[in-house]
């Protein structure tokens, strides 16, 4: 199997599995099981998108934010 990924990536994932003193193959696969180990089955894939709390401004709708709802 391979993948396309840009020098830049490779060239990290190399610098990072020489100093660490493995192969890169070594290396993904510790980072997929670092993953897995981190993901549990009831965990969100991905973080929560942030919210921002800008003071007492109350729920805005569409309309009063832009001026192409009728």
């Amino acid at each position: 199997m391979s993948i396309e990924i840009s020098r830049e990536t490779e060239a990290h994932l190399t610098d990072e599995a020489r100093r660490q003193g493995i192969s890169v193959d070594a290396l993904l696969e510790r980072l997929m099981s670092e993953f897995r180990a981190n993901a549990s089955p009831g965990a969100r894939p991905f973080p929560e998108l942030p919210s921002w709390h800008l003071g007492g401004a109350g729920c805005l709708h569409r309309r009063d934010i832009y001026d192409d709802v009728r």
